[in-house]
């Protein structure tokens, strides 16, 4: 590493402003990193023990934090589980794209969508229970959080109902995206709510819920 010299202040090199940024942007890949682990020990508390069981300190023991380093990113408790609904909204979502993308046959679209947006949420229960169980009537604000991850999933099958009108011909593509969202979301809270010991497999389930919402786009057939 060069040694410093005191005319480096004048030279116009930038050496003094290199040198802050790579201080900065270490330091917010440090910050990120806080934050993301807050967020990763929220998902798994809350998925474990529920909204209402799980404290701050609990969260801030779990994730090795402290509790400065918690409010310095969230305002309460409220705060950091509306960032973690947001984060989830985001991976379901993604899941539905690339089911999507990657089927040659668009008629299987939906029924493929939903398959594997139930399996996702079955292979991460702890997820699965904070979108399905624990997000529901908490307060208007993580309300209205939950409700927009709903919009854009309705949102994403109706545009690709709506694609593939001609062939699945529906009469209000709206109505029927909300109806198979829907749908999906109660039988994975049903499914989460049985003991584990009664459980159907999660790939039984995925097939049958995939198979009804297929016969049920396709007029029964």
């Amino acid at each position: 590493m060069r040694n410093f010299h005191p005319s480096d202040f004048f030279r116009g090199n930038g050496y003094i402003q290199k040198m802050v940024y790579r201080k900065t942007a270490a330091t917010e890949e440090r910050k990120e990193a806080r934050r993301r682990t807050l967020l990763e020990t929220s998902t798994r508390l809350f998925g474990q023990h529920g909204y209402h069981a799980t404290t701050v300190p609990m969260i801030v023991a779990a994730s090795g934090s402290s509790t400065g380093s918690f409010y310095s990113y969230f305002r309460n408790k409220e705060d950091i589980f509306a960032a973690v609904l947001e984060i989830l909204g985001r991976k379901l979502l993604q899941v539905l794209v690339n089911s999507r993308n990657c089927l040659p046959d668009p008629l299987l679209g939906p029924s493929v969508a939903i398959r594997n947006l139930f399996l996702w949420m079955a292979e991460n229960p702890d997820e699965a229970r904070i979108l399905a169980v624990e997000s529901s009537g908490l307060s208007p604000r993580l309300e209205q959080v939950r409700r927009s991850i709903l919009r854009l999933h309705e949102e994403h099958v109706q545009q690709t109902l709506e694609e593939d009108a001609g062939c699945v011909p529906l009469e209000n593509p709206v109505i029927v995206a909300r109806c198979v969202v829907g749908a999906v979301f109660e039988v994975v809270c049903s499914w989460l709510e049985e003991p584990p010991d009664q459980r159907l497999p999660a790939e039984e389930v995925a097939r049958v819920v995939s198979q009804y919402n297929q016969r049920a786009l396709r007029g029964g057939k």
